[in-house]
């Protein structure tokens, strides 16, 4: 009877594990409406922070963008400062192919980023390749936006490693 309950019990936590996945279905009844080409257009600023996979928050960081629109193509330049004085920088170039479906692609992204919007929410999925040590390793990159005011933007994003979790970045950024 016990190994019942324990085979059940793992059955149902498998199954509602599952459920727990964010999905953008879940976004698109809400009242604001986030629209990329809007709020990349012009100067954004950020401010944000790294954690490890025990939530532990390691580095924080500002980080300054600029994006420029030629219809459904725009470029978005990342100038990002951490709190021990490195400075990276980032270009994303990013195509819609229609209202809520893009790609993205960066110079340290393995192919091209996917992404989709729906209502205030986007999300965008994509392979980094990061520094480490003395070489780079590749990591996952689950990244969650949603628009919380007009001008602000709180970002998620996930990273793993072969399927674990390894760290998450939190970052909040507003138009100027």
């Amino acid at each position: 009877m016990k190994k019942i309950k324990l085979l059940v019990m793992g059955i149902l936590c498998f199954i509602f594990s599952g459920c727990t996945n964010n999905s953008l279905d879940y976004y698109g009844d809400k009242a604001k409406k986030i629209d990329l080409k809007t709020f990349f257009d012009g100067d954004v600023e950020g401010w944000g922070s790294l954690f490890d996979f025990q939530g532990r928050q390691t580095r924080s960081f500002t980080v300054t963008l600029k994006g420029t629109w030629d219809g459904d193509v725009g470029i978005l330049e990342e100038w990002f400062i951490f709190d021990d004085g490195e400075k990276t920088q980032r270009t994303w170039k990013i195509v819609f192919s229609d209202e809520s479906t893009f790609v993205g692609s960066a110079e340290d992204v393995v192919g091209e980023a996917k992404g989709r919007v729906n209502g205030n929410a986007v999300n965008l999925n994509y392979v980094l390749n990061i520094p480490y040590k003395d070489s780079t390793m590749n990591l996952d990159m689950d990244d969650w936006m949603y628009l919380t005011e007009k001008n602000t933007i709180v970002n998620r994003t996930s990273m793993k490693k072969f399927g674990f979790k390894v760290g998450e970045i939190v970052l909040v950024m507003k138009k100027k």
